[in-house]
């Protein structure tokens, strides 16, 4: 058994971290539900679909362009015409692509797509202030040493579930407006690429190549901005600001935990 070095790993730096190679190799035999036997081949068609949406969520293939044709996908990726079909129907049905007789697949319009949820838009709020929003993305883990047990309370899993973390700073014309923190557990939202999220909404990404269909709860409280947090938004200690956290839930397990603070105009928008 090798002895385990790193217990969390900053994604965000590597683009994936290769969970099924066997680089836990001891967690194979750990039994829990959550872990990836490092036996497991993933099919041909879900190795391209991810290798598409990636493509698509990072920008390589932008709204509107022709994707390759179905000859060129099984040439490069070198499957047979029946699968690169198959993930080619799958990403219409995720609101990736849309298909013109005759013509070929195209990459659809993000502004095209119902999500089909209902949600906390902060980018919406933000266009609503007449302001510019800006996503950036501050940090991305996976979290494997069973730490975070107050987010593993509120979420009702144990030290076992691998968790992925992800942290926001979303500025409206450049001034920081609204900080979050996100847990997703590993198992429901597996192998997420860093170049997918870095600069774009998470659940609008969750919804499409997840099919997320959560209900989500939140819970706001009242503050005041303090020492330990003014710079990070640059205001003064005790202007307002509200704290919120919100459960997503979905075939009644919660598998989306956020932990949010709001400042500025924006409590106006998000409160209301």
């Amino acid at each position: 058994m090798k002895k385990i070095v790193n217990v969390s790993v900053d994604i965000s730096r590597i683009g994936w971290f290769n969970i099924d190679v066997g680089y836990y190799n001891n967690m194979t035999s750990r039994g829990d539900k959550n872990k990836m036997a490092s036996s497991k081949i993933v099919p041909l068609y879900q190795s391209m679909l991810n290798d598409l949406i990636r493509q698509i969520e990072s920008g390589e293939l932008v709204e509107n362009a022709k994707l390759p044709s179905e000859q060129k996908l099984g040439e490069k990726y070198d499957v047979s015409r029946i699968t690169v079909r198959r993930a080619l129907a799958e990403l219409e049905n995720k609101d990736y692509i849309y298909k013109k007789q005759g013509q070929g697949s195209f990459v659809k319009n993000k502004e095209d797509i119902d999500l089909g949820i209902h949600y906390l838009d902060v980018r919406k709020a933000i266009e609503n202030m007449n302001a510019v929003p800006e996503i950036r993305l501050e940090a991305f883990k996976l979290i494997v040493d069973g730490s975070e047990s107050d987010v593993r309370k509120v979420m009702e899993i144990n030290s076992d579930v691998y968790l992925y973390y992800l942290r926001y700073m979303v500025y409206a014309d450049h001034r920081p407006v609204f900080h979050e923190q996100v847990y997703l557990p590993f198992e429901r939202f597996p192998r997420i690429f860093n170049s997918e999220i870095v600069n774009n909404d998470l659940m609008p990404f969750l919804v499409k190549k997840y099919g997320l269909k959560a209900s989500f709860f939140s819970h706001t409280q009242p503050a005041l901005i303090t020492k330990s947090n003014r710079k990070e938004f640059d205001l003064n200690v005790g202007d307002p600001m509200i704290y919120m956290q919100t459960r997503g839930i979905e075939e009644k397990e919660i598998i989306y935990y956020r932990k949010a603070a709001v400042v500025g105009n924006l409590i106006m928008y998000i409160v209301g």
